[in-house]
């Protein structure tokens, strides 16, 4: 027998009882092979095929799932048991049990905690990001297929619901990790799923800009940060509603820190004497609420800021006046948590809050908008200032920068901000000369 044949086996049949007849009156006529056994068909997968008996009779088959329960089908024909067949054949091969559950409940899978590792989950962020893109995109299209019944169409269609390029490459990626998700957990076997794109089908799409070649695509254009000038300019103008927000902006600008490190940045998380500042929370706003959590990537790091700003900004004096004056509003219950930056209220900053209150005015005011909604520059471009003044101004190498920027790798920084075109045309320049 090859190794492609399917083997049969004879078993005689148990104590056959005599069918009558159509009319009732006797017993009907058997051939004598089905009146003492029957064929039984093992295929390679696993399931035992038991044949038709007589003319009229059913095709059946059983077959245990690789969860262990029992699975049985039957039809009137080989034909259309063979058709049955196949399906079950395609999960009993992918080892995949839960290939008959629904959309949803791969969806759930997907979105449940359980599924991680407990020493690294998923940031209440992005979960909240991926429930929202599996409600808005994927549980309309396949949350009543049956699992195994998905299709690569579907996943396209799922896609190509997102209204822009950009949104379009989100759901991609999260559809990506499903399909990775649904295949480790048996709910899918075709990692043919994820090979999807967005697709324009008529809307409006950017043209691309050109890139410099050779150039890494993490690269910042010079033209792209503020410089020292750009920076006491917008602390000024924001420092005009209230001198807190002047050192703000310069304390953002020349020590790296985020948008949420900075707004959940406590004093006592500051020393003074050293001019060191720890990282070791962040505040990040989910559906209306603030949560206080760990930093970027979970992890921790210290970084510095100067005695001085290179626009003239005196800002470890005015850092630790800060710090004396959040110890006396501590102590008068205005700002419970001893938070460097607070809201009116002695809580936390929201971001949007923040940009409509302070921003948005001094934006405009320095140039840093030409007309709202049109940015040149962001305060994220403040992070940019802290990085390339400690590169290029004060001299730290690439390695210090990265691990007070709080970069996962020191070659994210190097990509950033150490542009390797300018550099191999200086070394070409100095070689042809």
């Amino acid at each position: 027998m090859s190794g492609h044949e399917r083997p049969v086996f004879k078993i005689p049949t148990r104590n056959p009882q005599p069918a009558l007849s159509a009319d009732g009156g006797g017993p009907r006529a058997r051939p004598a092979a089905a009146r003492n056994c029957r064929e039984v068909v093992v295929t390679g997968e696993g399931v035992v095929v038991y044949p038709a008996r007589w003319a009229g009779d059913r095709w059946r088959a059983v077959w245990y799932e690789p969860d262990g329960s029992r699975g049985q089908c039957q039809a009137v024909s080989e034909e259309r048991l063979a058709a049955k067949l196949e399906v079950v054949a395609e999960r009993l091969v992918a080892d995949a049990p839960n290939m008959s559950r629904s959309g949803d409940e791969l969806i759930g899978f997907y979105l449940s905690a359980d599924r991680l590792p407990a020493e690294r989950p998923w940031s209440r962020k992005h979960a909240d990001t991926q429930r929202s893109l599996c409600a808005r995109f994927l549980a309309p299209v396949i949350g009543g297929v049956c699992c195994q019944d998905i299709k690569v169409a579907d996943m396209q269609a799922v896609v190509n619901a997102a209204p822009t390029a950009g949104e379009g490459r989100r759901v991609r990626a999260m559809i990506s990790a499903l399909t990775g998700a649904g295949i480790t957990g048996g709910y899918l076997a075709n990692p043919r799923l994820k090979e999807v794109h967005w697709q324009a089908k008529g809307r409006l799409v950017a043209v691309p800009r050109p890139a410099v070649g050779g150039e890494s695509a993490l690269f910042v254009d010079p033209g792209e940060i503020p410089s020292a000038g750009d920076v006491a300019a917008l602390g000024a103008a924001a420092g005009a509603l209230r001198e807190l927000y002047e050192l703000m902006v310069n304390f953002a600008a020349y020590s790296g820190l985020r948008w949420g490190e900075l707004a959940a940045l406590a004093a006592a998380q500051i020393d003074t004497d050293l001019r060191l500042v720890g990282v070791d929370r962040k505040v990040i706003e989910v559906r209306g609420k603030l949560y206080v959590e760990a930093p970027k990537g979970r992890k921790r790091r210290r970084t510095v800021y100067p005695y001085r700003t290179p626009g003239g900004y005196p800002l470890a004096a005015r850092v630790a006046e800060r710090v004396v004056e959040v110890a006396a509003e501590q102590a008068a219950g205005r700002n419970p948590e001893g938070i460097m930056f607070p809201s009116p209220r002695g809580l936390c900053w929201r971001s949007s809050n923040f940009s409509r209150r302070v921003l948005k005015a001094a934006y405009l005011a320095t140039g840093w908008q030409d007309a709202p909604g049109h940015a040149r520059w962001t305060w994220h471009s403040l992070r940019h200032v802290f990085c390339t003044t400690a590169l290029n101004t004060w001299g730290l190498d690439v390695a210090d920068v990265s691990r007070l920027a709080g970069h996962s790798t020191t070659r994210v920084t190097f990509d950033m901000y150490v542009g390797s075109v300018a550099g191999a045309l200086e070394r070409a320049r100095a070689a042809t000369g």
